[in-house]
């Protein structure tokens, strides 16, 4: 059969459909690896293809048998035009991703199937049910797979980014924050492949930086600290980011951080959340404590890494205080770069249920969920309060002065070319907020 892979149209972000064709989308595209694995599990007497709408337009037109694609909550009601066309046309059409499985039933309504939760065993079922026209209307959940089996990427098949690559060690977390929706989608603990296999897929990629694509990959510190060391004894010379939490890499002992270095860490990612002890307790991430936070920052500064940080506003506890208060506090901590988000309960998330119980979701527009718009009534302030006091923090630390500044500090810090990766983050977010907050 041949197949066809397609991640759909992204309106808001670091990088979006109305870059495309541009050197925004080169220079600034965030590597997908959804669909280059779909493809990798595909068994290999099929033919396939990957259509990644921010970069390349769908032909209606194709000659797939079947049809797969992945599915966003905020890029849902894309996903479903794209999917009632082509069924329209008499395609095969398969959704599956995060929120088809928080919203099966939804999503069923625009598919001949539905894949819930993750689709290393489920996605073969399907192309062989698809063979013989026997299609079933749901797949999965199934987490019994091994990570040992997990194949590289097909990377043949990525055409639009040259600069940034990306690969997975783990999967699942053992937090349960309440916004956070990879709990429910990943619901089997902590899984890891085995250490050789991620870095020989690292050593065939052709890009020279890299994001490891872990929930956080300072879960386990055994084996994070197998993987530094084989990159170093593989002389993998290139980049990479990762995701780690607070409280791991503020106590996380000096070796850790030496070799993560060593290996070729330029930056981690922490989900610091909020300045609000009380409102970190509240969302279950207990783990955060904001009065550790600046010492965590001055460690990794200290081995030459840097920290792109998420601060989330909304959170129950929150004022209207809390964005003056947010902003004095990331300019003395001295962090590099900031995901400034407004709270969004995603389906299949604790967040949302509870606000649904509670009457205090504003819309189920999906197009909205977009982390840039309030989709729920805040308990402290107004919804416009919520928004405005957010485009205040991103308009402010995002202003061009601010942005240089901390550009030339990442290289005094990183001392490495691959150092332009947190620079240039801070002039993507710039970009992404002044778009979408309109500044």
């Amino acid at each position: 059969m041949k197949i066809l892979l397609v991640f759909p149209k992204i309106e808001h972000g670091a990088a979006t459909y109305h870059d495309q064709g541009s050197w925004g989308s080169i220079l600034f595209g965030y590597p997908i690896i959804t669909l280059p694995h779909l493809a990798a599990i595909t068994p290999s007497n099929h033919q396939v293809e990957l259509i990644n709408e921010n970069y390349e337009n769908l032909d209606f037109n194709t000659d797939a048998d079947l049809i797969g694609i992945t599915c966003y909550t905020m890029t849902a009601p894309r996903v479903y035009e794209i999917a009632d066309e082509l069924r329209k046309r008499g395609k095969k059409v398969v959704l599956g991703g995060y929120h088809p499985t928080a919203l099966p039933q939804e999503a069923k309504q625009h598919a001949d199937s539905v894949v819930l939760g993750e689709a290393e065993l489920t996605w073969p079922e399907v192309i062989a049910d698809a063979e013989k026209g026997q299609m079933k209307e749901f797949y999965g959940p199934n987490t019994t797979f091994d990570m040992v089996t997990i194949p590289p990427l097909r990377r043949d098949l990525i055409k639009h980014n040259p600069i940034m690559g990306a690969v997975q060690s783990s999967r699942g977390c053992t937090n349960r924050c309440e916004f956070c929706a990879i709990a429910s989608f990943c619901n089997h603990g902590l899984k890891q492949r085995p250490v050789k296999n991620v870095v020989a897929e690292i050593q065939q990629m052709p890009n020279r930086l890299f994001v490891i694509h872990d929930p956080h990959l300072t879960a386990n510190r055994k084996y994070a600290m197998e993987l530094f060391r084989e990159l170093i004894k593989q002389k993998v010379n290139k980049g990479w980011v990762a995701n780690g939490t607070a409280n791991i890499l503020g106590i996380v002992d000096d070796e850790f951080l030496k070799l993560a270095h060593k290996s070729g860490c330029v930056e981690w990612f922490v989900g610091f959340e909020s300045v609000s002890q009380a409102a970190l307790n509240n969302i279950k991430k207990t783990h955060n404590k904001v009065e550790d936070f600046k010492k965590t920052i001055d460690r990794l500064h200290k081995y030459n890494m840097t920290v792109q940080g998420g601060i989330i506003f909304g959170f129950d506890e929150d004022t209207p205080d809390i964005f003056e208060t947010t902003l004095q506090k990331m300019n003395e901590w001295n962090i590099d770069a900031v995901e400034i988000n407004i709270l969004t309960p995603y389906p299949g998330t604790p967040l949302y249920d509870r606000l649904v119980k509670e009457n205090r979701l504003l819309t189920k527009d999906w197009s909205r969920y977009t982390q840039v718009d309030v989709v729920f009534k805040p308990k402290l302030m107004t919804e416009q309060e919520l928004f405005n006091g957010a485009r205040m923090v991103a308009k402010n630390y995002y202003s061009m002065y601010r942005v240089i500044q901390r550009a030339a500090r990442v290289f005094l810090i990183t001392r490495r070319v691959t150092g332009l990766l947190p620079a240039g983050t801070n002039y993507t977010f710039r970009r992404y907020y002044k778009r979408d907050f309109g500044f």
